[in-house]
């Protein structure tokens, strides 16, 4: 009974908060613009300080890196087998970048602080910091305009300009380089971490919000749609396997880091795939993909809060 009502405890706000998202946008309280809004709030300032206080304060391990380093050139080949498919059965523009990133930023790390707290988040920032070496390069290449062809400087830039990445890293540079605990011992750093940590309290339940405010399923594209689903998750399954097997090499690896690569593999794919479309059937084939795997993720969630419970 106590781990019954423990797991609810950790659920039934979630689904609460998706709840109300749907319950907003059928009853038009809440415009899409001002979702967007939300979103891009949470995005440039919230979840930046998550992973800057996760980051500072963490110590890593051997199998954080092995999941970086392994995340990388996995992700590189499934974005590159997107843009086969798209050349050779799926001619639609995003279609790659459907493999090229899951939603880490504003769903897994919500969702694994819930399961493991604030102080933990870095194991599924890593993962995110990870992806974002393949997906802000896609992500420039598939947002410009017909007419521009990005430089490789251009592309760079835009990577090293997200809000995210420069948080991680500044917060990586002050913890390994030991500065952090210079500023905690002279009285700064406790301000710091505090005025992050504010602005990081509305990551989960805005993120959780705009998942079912902009819930969709395409009702002439459903067998395309869940054939899309069906190779993602083949995709992504077999990166799953490949990154836990070798962790299973790595001495003393924590569970957290195991449930990170879980989550990380049954999250959706990027909610930004739709706003990529040059068209309406790319964004309809990208918002039903979203849809279809957000609920096969909150399904696996549900399994691994009673299994962490």
């Amino acid at each position: 009974m106590d781990k019954l009502i423990s797991t609810l405890q950790v659920i039934t706000p979630i689904f609460t908060v998706i709840f109300l998202g749907v319950f907003a946008r059928r009853k038009n309280i809440v415009t899409e613009d001002g979702v967007k809004g939300l979103q891009q709030f949470v995005m440039s300032f919230c979840l930046p300080c998550v992973l800057f206080n996760s980051c500072l304060g963490c110590t890593f391990g051997t199998e954080s890196v092995t999941s970086f380093a392994l995340l990388v050139p996995a992700l590189l080949c499934s974005c590159l087998l997107g843009f086969r498919l798209r050349k050779k059965r799926y001619p639609y523009h995003n279609f790659p970048f459907l493999f090229t990133a899951q939603e880490s930023g504003m769903l897994g790390i919500p969702l694994f602080m819930t399961l493991f707290g604030a102080e933990q988040a870095y194991r599924m920032g890593i993962l995110d910091m990870a992806q974002a070496f393949i997906a802000i390069p896609v992500l420039a290449l598939l947002s410009a305009s017909p007419a521009e062809n990005p430089t490789p400087a251009a592309i760079v830039k835009r990577v090293f300009r997200s809000p995210l990445l420069i948080m991680s890293l500044l917060a990586l540079g002050l913890n390994l380089s030991g500065f952090a605990a210079w500023l905690d011992n002279i009285g700064i750093g406790g301000i710091i971490t505090e005025t992050t940590g504010f602005l990081a309290a509305p990551v989960s339940a805005v993120m959780l919000f705009s998942v079912g405010y902009n819930f969709s399923l395409g009702d002439g594209s459903r067998g395309l749609i869940f054939r899309a689903c069906a190779l993602h998750l083949a995709v992504i399954g077999l990166i799953c396997v490949l990154i836990q097997g070798a962790l299973f090499l790595v001495p003393s690896v924590d569970s957290a880091t195991r449930w990170a690569v879980a989550l990380y593999c049954a999250l959706p794919t990027s909610f930004l795939a739709p706003s990529l479309g040059r068209n309406a059937d790319d964004a309809a084939l990208a918002s039903g993909v979203c849809s279809v795997l957000t609920v096969l993720c909150l399904a696996v969630f549900c399994v691994m809060t009673v299994m962490v419970a």
